[in-house]
């Protein structure tokens, strides 16, 4: 198996409800052809529905947030086509296509895309904040304040929704991969 066939399989296994433990043991005993640690890292990036379920609302935050970004680089852009020259539309309306297939990624539960988020929300806010008149721009200090938002929500989602495995070292020298225990669902 392909590590898109894997990613498929296990996301198939999330669907009927089992733990991320439960994935990896699963798509371990039938043998999937990868090494324990490739198959670990694409169940840690596969948030299980007791993972969902504990974080859909700040999910569903950082998605609005996300969306809220994106009309609103949309429209400085063609702001800036208008006083610039239309010449420049395409080139002003990358970062709102970009925002927009990361919240794609992120409505469909792909756990990687937080990441990316909050590392692009800190480097737009480290330049937000590197801009001399932003004291007296209200604008920019809503663009700071949802910068710093999607930075922290976005980080705190990846923490959680994809949070590490450990590898555990038994006596007679085997490997076991463990899993964090996850929330119990209601």
């Amino acid at each position: 198996m392909n590590n898109r066939e894997v990613r498929k399989a296990a996301e198939a296994k999330v669907r009927e409800g089992r733990s991320r433990q439960q994935v990896f043991d699963a798509l371990k005993v039938e043998g999937t052809g990868l090494s324990d640690e490739a198959l670990a890292n694409i169940v840690r990036y596969t948030p299980s529905l007791a993972l969902q379920r504990a974080y859909r609302t700040p999910h569903s935050v950082l998605l609005v947030l996300l969306w809220v970004t994106a009309v609103a680089k949309s429209l400085n852009g063609v702001v800036m086509a208008l006083e610039q020259g239309w010449h420049r539309l395409p080139w002003v309306l990358i970062l709102p296509s970009i925002t927009i297939l990361l919240g794609v990624a992120i409505a469909r539960r792909r756990t990687r895309a937080y990441h990316t988020i909050a590392v692009l929300s800190a480097i737009g806010l480290l330049r937000l904040l590197l801009r001399k008149e932003w004291i007296a721009d209200p604008f920019i200090l809503i663009d700071i304040a949802l910068a710093i938002a999607m930075a922290a929500l976005a980080w705190y989602l990846f923490s959680k929704m994809a949070s590490n495995y450990e590898v555990d070292d038994a006596s007679d020298g085997t490997k076991r991969i463990l899993f964090p225990a996850e929330p119990a669902m209601a």
